[in-house]
C-alpha cells in the first residue's frame, strides 16, 4: 500500500514540475501579439525577447512611474494581465501615459 501511494506521489509531484517548466518555457519562447509597431521600450523587447522580455519591460515601466509619483496596474491597460494581455478600450491611451510618467525626472 505505501509503495502505490509513494508511486503516485512521486507521478503527480513529476507531472506538476513538467507543467509548471512548460509554461515559462512557453512564455519565453511566446511572441508577442501587441506591441508589434512603433520605438517604445516594449516594442523593442518583444522583437529581442518576446513575451518574457516585454512582460519585464513593462514591470519595470510600472516600477519607475511609481517612484516617479504615478501608479499604475497591469489591469489598468490589460483585460487578462495573466495570459492573452489583450488591452482594454483605453490601454494604448493608458500606455503613452505609463510612458510619460516613466520619463518624468526624479525629485
Amino acid at each position: 500500500m505505501a509503495h502505490m501511494l509513494r508511486g503516485t506521489l512521486l507521478t503527480g509531484i513529476l507531472g506538476a514540475l513538467l507543467l509548471v517548466g512548460g509554461n515559462g518555457f512557453a512564455e519565453g519562447d511566446a511572441k508577442c501579439t501587441i506591441a508589434t509597431k512603433g520605438d517604445s521600450p516594449v516594442v523593442k523587447a518583444c522583437q529581442e525577447g518576446g513575451l518574457k522580455a516585454a512582460k519585464k519591460v513593462m514591470k519595470d515601466m510600472v516600477k519607475a512611474a511609481k517612484t516617479n509619483g504615478t501608479k499604475f496596474e497591469c489591469d489598468d491597460c490589460h483585460k487578462d494581465a495573466d495570459r492573452k494581455y489583450e488591452l482594454t478600450i483605453d490601454g494604448k491611451e493608458k500606455f503613452q501615459k505609463l510612458i510619460a510618467a516613466t520619463m518624468v525626472p526624479k525629485k
